[in-house]
């Protein structure tokens, strides 16, 4: 989610930027959006491991409404490794 002023954040429920990833402003959304913060995210989500997701993640009923297949996460990860 993209706030007004730039910041990045994993959730459009963020509002306190608690899982903020960094500022479009300052550094491009391409390089946010394929670093190694939201990878590890990513991965944290995909494990299950909520906490590891940020403060937040552990208070969150939406979980399902990010759901990857298996078949496009293996991808992801074949591509990208583990963090």
């Amino acid at each position: 989610m993209v706030q007004v002023n730039g910041d990045l954040t994993t959730c459009c429920l963020d509002e306190g930027l608690e899982n903020r990833l960094g500022n479009i402003r300052e550094t491009p959304l391409a390089t946010l959006w394929n670093g190694e913060t939201i990878h590890r995210w990513r991965v944290a989500q995909a494990e299950g491991r909520f906490a590891d997701s940020g403060p937040l993640c552990t208070r969150c009923n939406w979980r399902s409404a990010g759901a990857v297949d298996a078949g496009r996460l293996e991808k992801y990860m074949k591509e990208r490794g583990p963090p």
